[in-house]
């Protein structure tokens, strides 16, 4: 789960024009040829979303279409695609961007209400990543939407871990009939309690049991797999291979970048800034840029994506860990 939903607050309540006067301390870097960036909010409109992006030289951004923690069953408006690519025209830098599906969804639900809504939910969140990229096609700008970042939900419902499997893979084929398009993107989770996605072989068995399996992908966060026990600083190559067999390196399309306040193996859900961990920072650089993983975008969540000052010292240190 991110720390924070309003992503870079200050800067959004700025006004335009003192926006502007701000010249990004950010290192530009020419040598990284995969999409990087951070979590961003929607607070001051999508029209400052790429000017955002160019003053902290990020190429890709991820955002809460709406409020994280509110039911969404309704359309979002198509004005605010429109406005982000129109915008992107003027701001060229942001590139792509992927969509954070709402907190209060749970796959597993065996309530029919709070089911159909987790279900609706994903459903209005694929439709406007869509209508994104119909957008950059109408106004022939290069910029993709990867898809939408869910959690799968929690099995406390159930004794049987296979049973709340199936009802998520219930969800995630109903969800895909009633949808045109969009991807699904099961991030790993850090396992607190009974949360579905600590391990690669419950992601793995979500998709492999899915009927449309094109749209089914995986985003992968580095604290959450450290606090589900994952060390891939000691054992990159057995973690690199366990990935590859589960979910298939070519299904992951996103990776959460984020360091750990928490050891290995806590099951706590607790993001550190990417100097500031219990993850070594060299650790976390040999994973991230293992030749199975380099060429995958890579997105921030850590606490310094509050501010706009603090994340370009973040950014900073992301491009530092990317260029090798």
């Amino acid at each position: 789960m991110l720390q924070c939903t309003n992503r870079i607050s200050n800067l959004n309540n700025m006004p335009c024009k003192k926006r502007q006067k701000i010249k990004s301390k950010t290192q530009k870097n020419t040598n990284i040829s995969r999409l990087y960036g951070l979590h961003m909010s929607v607070s001051n409109g999508y029209q400052a979303l790429p000017e955002l992006t160019e003053q902290l030289n990020a190429s890709i951004i991820q955002i809460h279409p709406t409020a994280p923690q509110r039911w969404n069953t309704k359309p979002i408006e198509d004005i605010k695609a429109e406005t982000l690519i129109r915008s992107t025209k003027k701001h060229p830098t942001l590139k792509a961007l992927a969509l954070h599906a709402i907190y209060l969804i749970n796959l597993a639900q065996p309530d029919k209400q709070k089911f159909h809504l987790s279900k609706i939910s994903i459903v209005q969140y694929l439709e406007f990543c869509e209508t994104i990229k119909q957008y950059a096609k109408q106004y022939s700008q290069n910029f993709d939407c990867l898809g939408t970042v869910v959690h799968p939900g929690s099995a406390k419902h159930y004794k049987d871990i296979t049973q709340a499997l199936d009802r998520v893979v219930y969800g995630i084929n109903w969800i895909i009939e009633h949808s045109n398009k969009g991807t699904i993107l099961l991030e790993t989770s850090a396992g607190s309690g009974q949360i579905i996605g600590d391990t690669f072989e419950e992601l793995g068995y979500l998709r492999q049991h899915a009927e449309n399996k094109q749209r089914v992908a995986f985003c992968i966060d580095t604290q959450h797999m450290w606090a589900s026990g994952y060390d891939f600083v000691s054992n990159t190559e057995q973690v690199i291979k366990d990935l590859d067999k589960h979910l298939g390196i070519q299904n992951i399309k996103l990776i959460h970048l984020n360091n750990s306040q928490t050891e290995l193996g806590s099951h706590k859900d607790r993001h550190a800034n990417l100097k500031s961990g219990l993850i070594p920072f060299e650790g976390l650089k040999k994973f991230v840029n293992h030749p199975a993983l380099k060429h995958i975008p890579v997105v921030l969540e850590t606490p310094a994506c509050k501010s706009f000052e603090e994340s370009q010292k973040e950014m900073q240190d992301l491009i530092e860990l990317l260029d090798k």
